[in-house]
């Protein structure tokens, strides 16, 4: 069996945020702001994007016990390699906005 993976969000609904999340703002007009949301921020397919997007994040695939990601001194360039410039920039805004991220394998 492969790796596949997903890195979501967790924090707290702001209109800043509300195109960086998985669902449009349709889904969150009636959710109060500062409400604490959560979304699939990457998502990886195959065992080598797995692998990349834990690399990026200075952890492990299965580092389980590392999972509470750090966005500080990830390695956007290999994310954006991966996942392109849109999911990075949504990354670095959800980060300034209070976000939590964390690393969710399925091997």
């Amino acid at each position: 069996m492969g790796l596949d993976a997903q890195v979501i969000a967790i924090g707290p609904l702001s209109e800043d945020v509300l195109d960086c999340l998985e669902y449009g703002p349709l889904f969150y007009a009636e959710v109060e702001q500062g409400a604490t949301v959560v979304t699939n921020l990457f998502i990886a397919c195959t065992s080598e994007a797995s692998h990349a997007l834990a690399n990026a994040f200075g952890v492990g695939a299965m580092e389980l016990g590392k999972h509470h990601l750090n966005p500080i001194g990830t390695d956007t360039a290999l994310l954006r390699e991966h996942f392109g410039d849109g999911d990075v920039a949504s990354f670095e805004r959800l980060a300034a906005h209070g976000f939590q991220f964390y690393y969710l394998p399925n091997a």
